[in-house]
């Protein structure tokens, strides 16, 4: 038995494809039948919730604002069956939001540690941008997101802040490796690995150098703080991350994280994002806490 309106997730695969017949095949019912939901639902709203195309549909102001209702009784239905089974071990999906860095290694790890004294517990994980990261969990379409910020974003509760400075990183055995801090303008005269424009840290890096007047021109762009890490242990490039996505490289010593003395660099912090509202699941909340120690105790 549904603890929610059926028609609810109707709407919703609506409101996600822009199609009535895409959100029937997702759905695996008649086309009709979906029509028939959305127009009870507008009945009972007293408004129009979608405008109707020749190639489909698109959400009013109203149907944009009923989306959040809609997410919000279904996860709330989700967080009664959870407080319901919680213990008995119940078999519960965590949906994580993560930028990247914090997603290619941290979080993994984390989730495989927690999985083996919570063997009920199922994970699916986001690696996207940050502020993406951020709005899968503002729209809740996911649980949490562990995501890089330099911005305040609204609709989302901050369940954790911790500062998260970037470093610049070398091969073992560089000339810089000895360093015991170094700014932007020395690492210039090398040739430079960073993020694509976008992401947190490269939007820094931008900053200070427009301000100094010194354009940035990297020789490999990259997300993945792994491949990043090969790219640079194989040279003489520099690198410019932070220290948690590459933590388990620089413990082997495959590579050294020296400190940024530019302030700019060091203005950023590591988040723990929930739905600003939402009381989340007994089973979410325990994994939160469990994470939230575990980034207590790294070096970020």
């Amino acid at each position: 038995m549904a603890l929610y309106d059926p028609a609810l997730r109707y709407f919703l695969a609506v409101y996600e494809t822009r199609s009535v017949n895409a959100a029937a095949r997702r759905l695996f019912v008649a086309g009709s039948a979906v029509s028939r939901q959305i127009a009870r639902l507008e009945r009972e709203a007293g408004a129009p919730l979608f405008d109707r195309l020749p190639t489909g549909v698109t959400p009013t102001d109203a149907g944009h604002a009923f989306a959040g209702f809609a997410r919000r009784a279904i996860q709330d239905a989700g967080q009664l069956v959870d407080e319901i089974h919680q213990r008995r071990s119940a078999d519960t999906l965590i949906s994580l939001a993560a930028s990247h860095g914090v997603g290619h290694e941290f979080l993994p790890r984390v989730a495989a540690d927690y999985r083996t004294v919570h063997r009920g517990v199922r994970f699916e994980l986001h690696v996207t941008e940050p502020v993406a990261a951020t709005h899968l969990v503002r729209d809740g379409a996911a649980d949490v997101a562990v995501t890089f910020n330099i911005t305040i974003e609204r609709g989302v509760s901050i369940v954790y802040s911790t500062p998260a400075p970037l470093r610049a990183v070398v091969r073992a055995g560089h000339e810089l490796a000895g360093r015991a801090s170094v700014s932007l303008a020395d690492l210039l005269p090398y040739q430079l690995a960073l993020n694509r424009p976008g992401t947190t840290n490269r939007q820094l890096v931008d900053v200070v150098g427009a301000a100094n007047g010194t354009p940035i021109e990297p020789v490999f762009v990259c997300e993945n703080p792994g491949a990043m890490v090969r790219f640079i242990g194989r040279g003489d490039a520099v690198g410019i991350i932070s220290m948690i996505s590459i933590a388990a490289e620089v413990a082997a010593g495959a590579v050294v994280a020296i400190p940024l003395r530019d302030k700019e660099l060091r203005q950023r912090t590591l988040q723990v994002q929930t739905q600003a509202g939402r009381q989340l699941p007994a089973a979410v909340q325990e994994f939160v806490d469990s994470m939230v120690t575990s980034l207590e105790a790294a070096e970020i």
